[in-house]
């Protein structure tokens, strides 16, 4: 199997063939193909993350090529999801993407190869393959992605927890439109437990037509599986407001409102204590898009370890050092963002 698979490989890649690489806190990643706008547009969406080409601990390949059914082990499958269909074997992991695609992640080595005549599916699949790699390499090393929106300001970090699809993206491209703030994630900071806040700046998806008004430069447009046509807007176009590492300051626990009042009053920490439950120890919101490349699922990889405990410990470290609040957004969005920026500056942050 091997052999066969090894020759379609070398086929598929071609002289052509153009690379970028990444440094995610210590992860040396490579990701090379002979399609440069899969390549490209990877790199645009971590571009905080690209550094110059260096040995690389992880390796993903990307073919412009229909997957190598036919040099595939026959093997049962062991997880199934409305997106894929997982089969795992002694040399690694084989993800069916419905027959439009295919990702084998060979255990020894731990790198990747995406097969598929798709230019969509082979740009997608690569971003949440990084993301999954790149999980679980933080986790690892103590550096844990929380659920949330991260913004700083003084060097103090606040923590804006808001269910997925509540608004977070709206309020950080509102927020990020003011010189008193700088971003440290719009999605998943990291913390550690020894209570840090890390940034973990990615391309920001926003809907069509909610951009406001960002250069056309700083734009791309993408089709997913599971969304409408979305835009993603470049990083790099707030290099300038990328957060350092801070020290925790303020947890907001955030909520939707029917109406169009903004309010933030006071919450207890034990209030905290459950979302972060919630966001970062489970993780729910995170383990997106191909984490099966890794695990079986969110609860393997929190009995290996120790990682059920680290998380647990750095939200801990997190909360006793915060002052927490409940964040209440109504339908107006630049309401939600001064109401938070009036707060901050009465909290003298």
């Amino acid at each position: 199997m091997r052999a066969n698979l090894e020759k379609q490989v070398k086929k598929a890649l071609h002289d052509t063939e153009s690379s970028v690489n990444f440094d995610f806190y210590g992860l040396k990643l490579r990701l090379r193909s002979s399609d440069s706008m899969v390549v490209e547009g990877i790199r645009r969406e971590f571009s905080y993350f690209a550094t110059a080409p260096d040995d690389a601990q992880v390796k993903i390949e990307v073919f412009d090529a229909p997957p190598p059914y036919d040099s595939l082990p026959d093997l049962p499958a062991s997880i199934y999801t409305p997106r894929n269909t997982c089969y795992r074997g002694k040399e690694g992991v084989f993800i069916d993407y419905s027959g439009e695609a295919l990702e084998i992640y060979e255990h020894e080595t731990k790198n990747c190869r995406i097969f598929s005549t798709s230019p969509d599916r082979r740009r997608e699949i690569s971003y949440l393959s990084i993301l999954s790699i790149v999980g679980q390499y933080l986790d690892s090393r103590h550096m844990h992605r929380l659920h949330a929106l991260g913004i700083s300001r003084n060097g103090r970090a606040i923590l804006i927890l808001i269910p997925k699809g509540g608004g977070k993206t709206t309020l950080a491209l509102q927020l990020l439109q003011s010189e008193q703030v700088k971003l440290l994630s719009e999605d998943s900071p990291l913390i550690t437990r020894r209570g840090e806040i890390l940034p973990f700046p990615l391309r920001i998806g926003v809907r069509l037509g909610t951009e406001l008004d960002i250069p056309a430069e700083h734009l791309q447009k993408v089709t997913q599986w599971d969304t409408d046509t979305k835009i993603l807007v470049d990083i790099n176009y707030f290099a300038d407001r990328i957060s350092p590492p801070c020290k925790p300051g303020i947890i907001l626990l955030g909520r939707r409102s029917l109406g169009t009042r903004s309010v933030i009053e006071p919450a207890n920490k034990l209030a905290a204590t459950r979302a972060f439950f919630k966001d970062a120890v489970v993780g729910l919101g995170i383990f997106e898009g191909a984490e099966y490349v890794l695990q079986r699922s969110a609860w393997e990889i929190l009995g290996k370890s120790g990682i059920f405990l680290s998380r647990l410990q750095s939200s801990l470290n997190v909360i006793g050092r915060s002052r927490v609040y409940r964040y209440t957004l109504g339908r107006d969005p630049a309401r939600n963002r001064d109401t938070l920026l009036d707060f901050l500056r009465q909290q003298d942050l």
